[in-house]
C-alpha cells in the first residue's frame, strides 16, 4: 500500500489542512480504520467488565468457602449454580472477545506471532473448549461440575498461550516465533494449566464427593483471568491507537509513511500468495 495522499496545489493545501486524493481505496481504508478503532474501544470496555466480574467472583468464592467451613454460618448469599453459571459463561464470552480482537486488529498478525494460522486455530479451539463446560454446568451442575472444571483448567493451556503471545508482542521482547520465545511462552502456559489442575485434583475429595481443592483453584483461576483481561485490554487499546494513527496519516499526513500497510502487504503475500502459489485471485 505505497499510496501517498497529496494536495492538488500548495495554495489549496495551505487553506485546507485535510489531504486530497483521487484514490478511492483510501476512502475504504479510512472507513475500515474507523470501524476498527470503534470496535476495539468497545472490546477494551468488555475486557474491563470481565476483569470486574472476576474480582467479584473472588469475593463470592471467599464467602462460599467460609460458609462451607463453618457449620453455624448462614447459607451463602449466592448459590453454587449462579456462581458457576457466571464463572463459565463469562469465560466463554472472554474467549469470543479475544478472538474478535485478534481478527479485527489493524496490525499485521506476523508482528504478533510467526504463524498467524496457528494462532487463529488456537483461538477457535479456545471458544469451543470454553463453550462445552458452560453448556454442561447449565444442564446439570451437580453431575457435570467436576468434568467441566477439568476441561476449563485444561483450556487454560490455550488461553495462557494466547495471552502470553499478546503480552510478548505488546512488550516488544523480540521475535516470538524464535525457538527461545516459543519455549518460554509454552513453558509458562503449561505451568499455569498444570498448577490449577494440581491444586484442583491434588487435595482429595470431601465425603460428599466434591473436590477439596475447588476453592483454592478458583482463587488461582480468577487471579489468572484478571491478568488475562488486563492483557487483552492493553492489546485492544493498542489496536485502537494504531487505527487512530493511520486515520491521522490518511487525513492529515502522508499515507506513504504508514508502516501498517506495508506490514499487511507482507502478511498477505506470505499467507496467501506464497502458500497457494500463483492462483487466480479476484
Amino acid at each position: 500500500a505505497n499510496i501517498t495522499s497529496q494536495t492538488t496545489s500548495e495554495d489549496f493545501g495551505a487553506s485546507h489542512p485535510l489531504n486530497v486524493s483521487d484514490n478511492i481505496l483510501l476512502v475504504y481504508r479510512l472507513q475500515e480504520m474507523r470501524a476498527s478503532s470503534s470496535l476495539n474501544f468497545w472490546l477494551a470496555i468488555l475486557c474491563l467488565i470481565y476483569c470486574g466480574i472476576n474480582i467479584t467472583l473472588i469475593f463470592i468464592n471467599y464467602i462460599i468457602n467460609d460458609a462451607d467451613s463453618n457449620d453455624d454460618a448462614e447459607e451463602p448469599p449466592v448459590s453454587d449454580f449462579a456462581f458457576h453459571l457466571i464463572e463459565f459463561w463469562a469465560t466463554f464470552g472472554f474467549a469470543i472477545i479475544e478472538c474478535v480482537s485478534l481478527a479485527s486488529t489493524p496490525k499485521s498478525l506476523l508482528g504478533i506471532y510467526d504463524n498467524p494460522l496457528v494462532l487463529k486455530l488456537i483461538m477457535f479451539f479456545n471458544i469451543v473448549a470454553a463453550l462445552v463446560p458452560s453448556i454442561l454446568v447449565t444442564m446439570n451442575l451437580e453431575l457435570f461440575e467436576i468434568i467441566s472444571h477439568q476441561v476449563e483448567y485444561l483450556n487454560e493451556l490455550t488461553m495462557s498461550f494466547v495471552d502470553l503471545v499478546l503480552l510478548w508482542s505488546l512488550c516488544r521482547l523480540g521475535d516470538v516465533g524464535a525457538i527461545s520465545g516459543q519455549a518460554i511462552i509454552s513453558f509458562i502456559a503449561c505451568l499455569i494449566a498444570f498448577l490449577q489442575l494440581a491444586v484442583y485434583n491434588g487435595m482429595g475429595r470431601e465425603p460428599n464427593g466434591d473436590m477439596v481443592g475447588e476453592g483454592p483453584a478458583h482463587y488461582l483461576e480468577f487471579a489468572f483471568e484478571i491478568i488475562s483481561s488486563l492483557i487483552a485490554f492493553w492489546f485492544c487499546m493498542d489496536n485502537k491507537f494504531v487505527a487512530d494513527k493511520e486515520i491521522g496519516l490518511i487525513l492529515y499526513g502522508k499515507h506513504g509513511d504508514c508502516g501498517i500497510c506495508g506490514a499487511k502487504s507482507i502478511e498477505f503475500e506470505q499467507t496467501y500468495i506464497s502458500s497457494y502459489g500463483s492462483t487466480n485471485m479476484i
